[in-house]
């Protein structure tokens, strides 16, 4: 893919934060009177010190050793899956307890974290030329003038289907509508393909999304710019939305196991292909779904724009980062693993080996002017269609929100409950919330 082509996916009060998680202040912050020493003084001071890393996926060992190698600095990897990871920042922050000194940080974390003050801000404890050049991709993390994490995941909703399959049902390219979609999930089921498709539906954030997904899709937004409710009518998007999830478990579209599959485990079904189009993916899976390492169906995977009412739909980014809780007990140390992940040559490797799009500019107009990007045309077309899915900023209370969606749409897709009640108690919730503001 050309240069000019990426161009324009790019182009879219808890304890003192010196005294780190209880430990002294040269434990926790290299000496300095403030969360970080001079990078000077700081180099030294970290060599022989470990850092504890908490976040929801896995990265290459030899990319934790070449840290070590470079800074001294020994690591501690922990891998959780993300709801888990939020459950724990959520207990632990609120304590006020040491839990790690890198942690997760999702664009959904940013109105309830900054409002409590969990995460010491980085502006100024990060190189600005570093800063500047993800400037785009950090702006979700981004509140009243401080940056309290570092993209790592340049993430956003795309499909990914088997070209194999489609092939083999008749079909030359991915459905660009819904009406097209549900006659290809017929072509590909009456050529043998049981589930042609994969959507996780667990009661879990990975399984709200597609519906978020959907809603904008569909030409739909969640809420209104007032924070009122605008999915529980049935002729609303978002109603529209939830009726095709739960229309896909009844018509045999997906297995019945989707209702209990969040969205790490439903890939897995796709790459073993259980099926022929995962819905709700990123675009940092094409790599993976592509590796014979880790796919079986390694090099019949494509990836496909998200279908709308007349065309292509909309969709939305969930950017990732890497985050210092002002209770870290090593934070000249967690900066320097920040500023290691984000090196350019270590952003290119966290894409081929974990499918991370990259959040630098410069990296991702460097990686497309080599091709070095899988999909790339879809990707780049793809992100055109990217939307926010809250234009006025996710609001404080949004977990407490996604906890209610997560069992109530749950239980609709088991069947325990209607479309309509699971919506109907799901708004009340929400303007509850609203009211509240918490």
């Amino acid at each position: 893919m050309k240069r000019s082509v990426l161009a324009a996916l790019v182009a879219v009060a808890l304890l003192p934060a010196a005294c780190g998680g209880g430990g002294d202040d040269k434990s926790a912050s290299g000496g300095s009177k403030g969360p970080f020493a001079p990078r000077d003084k700081a180099a030294t001071a970290i060599k022989g010190q470990e850092i504890t890393v908490l976040l929801p996926y896995k990265v290459p060992k030899q990319f934790l050793s070449d840290f070590t190698a470079k800074t001294g600095v020994k690591v501690n990897f922990t891998v959780t899956g993300w709801d888990a990871v939020h459950s724990k920042l959520i207990v632990a922050n609120t304590a006020k307890t040491y839990i790690a000194d890198v942690t997760e940080f999702d664009w959904s974390f940013t109105g309830q974290f900054a409002a409590a003050g969990w995460n010491e801000p980085l502006e100024k404890a990060l190189d600005p030329a570093l800063l500047q050049d993800m400037s785009k991709a950090n702006a979700a993390f981004v509140s009243d003038g401080h940056t309290l994490a570092a993209c790592y995941s340049n993430d956003f909703r795309m499909s990914l289907y088997n070209d194999k399959m489609f092939k083999g049902a008749g079909l030359s390219s991915f459905p660009a509508t819904f009406t097209d979609l549900e006659s290809g999930i017929g072509k590909l089921k009456s050529s043998g393909v049981q589930y042609p498709l994969s959507i996780p539906m667990a009661a879990t954030e990975g399984g709200v999304t597609p519906w978020y997904l959907l809603t904008l899709a569909m030409g739909g937004q969640l809420f209104d710019k007032d924070f009122k409710p605008q999915f529980a009518d049935p002729g609303s998007p978002g109603y529209k939305a939830l009726q095709f999830e739960v229309d896909a478990v009844k018509q045999g579209w997906v297995s019945p196991g989707s209702v209990t599959l969040d969205d790490g485990p439903s890939l897995d079904k796709f790459n073993a292909g259980a099926s022929a189009i995962q819905f709700a993916s990123s675009p940092g899976n094409l790599p993976t779904s592509n590796d014979p390492k880790e796919s079986s169906v390694a090099g019949h995977v494509k990836g496909g724009l998200i279908p709308g009412e007349d065309g292509p739909g909309a969709t939305f980014g969930l950017p990732e980062g890497l985050a210092i809780p002002v209770t870290a007990k090593r934070k000249d140390a967690a900066r320097a693993f920040i500023e290691f992940w984000m090196e350019p040559q270590n952003q290119k490797l966290l894409y081929k080996e974990a499918g991370m799009l990259p959040c630098r500019d410069s990296v991702v107009s460097d990686m497309a002017s080599s091709g070095e990007i899988d999909g790339g045309a879809v990707v780049s077309e793809q992100f055109k269609h990217v939307q926010p899915l809250f234009p006025q900023g996710a609001p404080t209370w949004y977990s407490k929100f996604s906890s209610a969606a997560q069992g109530l749409l749950n239980s609709a897709v088991k069947g325990n409950t209607s479309v309509g009640d699971a919506l109907k108690q799901l708004s009340d919730k929400a303007t509850e919330l609203a009211a509240n503001g918490s």
